[in-house]
C-alpha cells in the first residue's frame, strides 16, 4: 500500500496524483489536499492500474448536493466551488483561443446551478433499479431516487415511476435471462411552460406481451403526468428514448418558448437540455444579426431552432440537415410561423458533400454542428464562399478553434462567447462572429 496526495484538478474536474512509478493518474471525485490509499493491481500482463482502497478527504464534502455524487455518471464537480469551476474549465478555452488564434472571447458564467436540466435518461434494471451508470463502469447501475440538476417536476415524475415499478417489476428488462421489456425512463420537462413527457423505451416486440395490458392500465391510473409514450427498439439496442412510439396518453412532444417563440419538440428529438441557460448565446446572436440581410444559412439546422428563432429578421431561409424527420419538421414549423417568407430545408449530409449549399448575397451563416466539429467539407466551403457574416455556436469549443483556423484566413474575428449551460459538469457552449475581409 501506498498513500499519494491529490495536487490539483484538470478542466475535467479529475484530480491529479504521481502514482508510485512516478506516472501522473487522473481520479475523480477528489480535491486537492486529499490523501488516497492505492496499490498497483495487475489486469493484463505488462499492464496494471492504480486500485484506491480508501480517500482521506481533508476538505469540506459540504457542497455536494447529491447523496450518490461519486458514483453516478452524471455530474463530477458538486464537491468544487463553482468559482473554481468556471475557472477550471475556462480558462485553458480562454488561453487556447487567445494565444493560437488572437481571439479573446467573454466568458458569462451561469446563475442556476442546480435544478436546470429538461432532459434526463435513466436505466431500468432489476430489483426494481432507476439510475445512472456508474462512472468507468458502464454495466453497473447506481439507484436514483432524486436528481439534483433537473426539476422538482423531473423528480416527482421519477418517484412516481419508482412507486409502479415497485409494483410490477416483472415488465423491466433483464439484460442476462433476456425477459422483461423495459429498459429505459426518459424524463423531458419544458423549462418555460408545463409540457412534460415521460418516454418508457422497450424491447421489440414486447408491445405483444400479456404483461404490457395490465401495466398499461397502472401507468394511466398512477402516473399523473400529462403525456405518456412507450417506444420501442432492438433489445440489444442501449439506446433511450428512440424506436417505434405509441402514445399511452397526450402527445408524442412537448411545448418549450425560447425568446418568444414556441417550440414543439417531438419525443425523439434533440433540443438543449437547458434552454434558459443558454439564452445568453441566443441574446449575443439576436443583438448582432446584421440589418438588410435578405438569407439566413442553417448548417446542421436540426429541427430549425435557430431559424425559427431569427426568421423574422430575413426574407429566405435554406437549412441543411442529415435527419429527414427533422428538415420536416423544420420546414412545416418554419411555414406556420413566417408563412410569407420563402424557405428551402434539405436533408444533406454536410461531412460527405457540400455541393447541395447554395452561395447567395446579403446572407448570413449560423453553425452548429456536432461536438466533432463542422468537418473540413465545411470549413473549407465557408473559407471559400461563405458568405458576409458567420456565427458558429458549438459545444466543443476545443474543435470549434480547429475549425475556425481553417477560415479564419477570409474572416476577420468581430466577438465571442463561452458560457457554461452545464454546471457542475465540464462542458461549455460558446459562439463566435465573423466578417468576411475585404478583398
Amino acid at each position: 500500500m501506498d498513500k499519494v496526495k491529490v495536487e490539483g484538478l484538470n478542466s475535467d474536474f479529475s484530480g491529479i496524483v504521481t502514482a508510485p512509478n512516478g506516472k501522473k493518474v487522473d481520479i475523480f471525485f477528489v480535491h486537492p489536499g486529499d490523501e488516497l490509499i492505492v496499490e498497483y493491481v495487475k489486469r493484463r500482463p505488462r499492464q496494471r492500474s492504480l486500485k484506491i482502497h480508501e480517500i482521506i478527504r481533508n476538505h469540506k464534502w459540504d457542497l455536494v448536493k447529491c447523496n450518490v455524487f461519486g458514483k453516478c455518471g452524471g455530474c463530477t464537480g458538486q464537491h468544487i466551488p463553482y468559482e473554481t469551476q468556471l475557472d477550471l474549465k475556462f480558462k485553458p478555452i480562454l488561453d487556447s483561443f487567445q494565444n493560437d488564434l488572437g481571439i479573446s472571447l467573454t466568458p458569462v458564467p451561469q446563475s442556476k446551478t442546480y435544478a436546470y436540466r429538461s432532459r434526463m435518461d435513466f436505466s431500468v434494471f432489476p430489483g426494481p433499479v432507476i439510475g445512472q451508470r456508474q462512472r468507468g463502469n458502464f454495466r453497473n447501475v447506481v439507484p436514483i431516487n432524486q436528481c439534483s440538476i433537473q426539476s422538482n417536476w423531473a423528480n416527482i415524475a421519477l418517484q412516481d415511476v419508482q412507486n409502479l415499478l415497485n409494483q410490477f417489476p416483472d415488465v423491466i428488462w433483464d439484460r442476462k435471462s433476456e425477459e422483461g421489456g423495459l429498459k429505459y425512463l426518459t424524463i423531458r420537462k419544458a423549462q418555460n411552460t408545463d409540457d412534460g413527457i415521460l418516454i418508457f423505451t422497450f424491447t421489440d416486440g414486447y408491445e405483444s406481451h400479456p404483461n404490457m395490458e395490465t401495466f398499461r392500465k397502472l401507468c394511466l391510473e398512477t402516473l399523473s403526468q400529462d403525456s405518456l409514450l412507450f417506444c420501442y427498439n432492438r433489445p440489444k439496442s442501449e439506446v433511450s428514448a428512440v424506436g417505434r412510439p405509441e402514445v399511452l396518453r397526450g402527445k408524442p412532444s412537448f411545448t418549450e418558448t425560447v425568446l418568444g417563440q414556441n417550440f414543439e419538440v417531438p419525443f425523439d428529438s434533440f433540443f438543449q437540455p437547458n434552454p434558459n441557460g443558454f439564452l445568453p448565446i441566443l441574446q449575443f446572436i439576436k443583438d448582432r444579426i446584421p440589418k438588410h440581410q435578405s438569407n439566413l444559412i442553417d448548417l446542421f439546422c436540426g429541427n430549425g431552432f435557430f431559424s425559427l428563432l431569427y426568421g423574422d429578421s430575413f426574407q429566405h431561409v435554406d437549412g441543411y440537415e442529415l435527419t429527414e424527420s427533422s428538415i420536416q419538421i423544420a420546414s412545416n414549423l418554419f411555414a406556420q410561423t413566417y408563412p410569407s417568407k420563402s424557405q428551402n430545408f434539405l436533408v444533406t449530409n454536410l461531412f460527405q458533400s457540400v455541393e447541395s449549399i447554395e452561395r447567395k448575397e446579403n446572407a448570413t451563416l449560423i453553425l452548429d454542428p456536432p461536438r466533432a466539429g463542422a468537418g473540413k467539407l465545411v470549413n473549407h466551403w465557408i473559407r471559400d464562399f461563405g458568405p458576409e457574416f458567420v456565427f458558429y455556436v458549438s459545444c466543443n469549443p476545443y474543435s470549434q478553434k480547429e475549425d475556425v483556423s481553417s477560415f479564419l484566413s477570409t474572416y476577420e474575428f468581430v466577438d465571442g462567447m463561452l458560457i457554461d449551460p452545464y454546471p457542475q459538469t465540464p462542458h461549455t457552449e460558446s459562439v463566435l462572429f465573423f466578417q468576411r475581409k475585404r478583398s
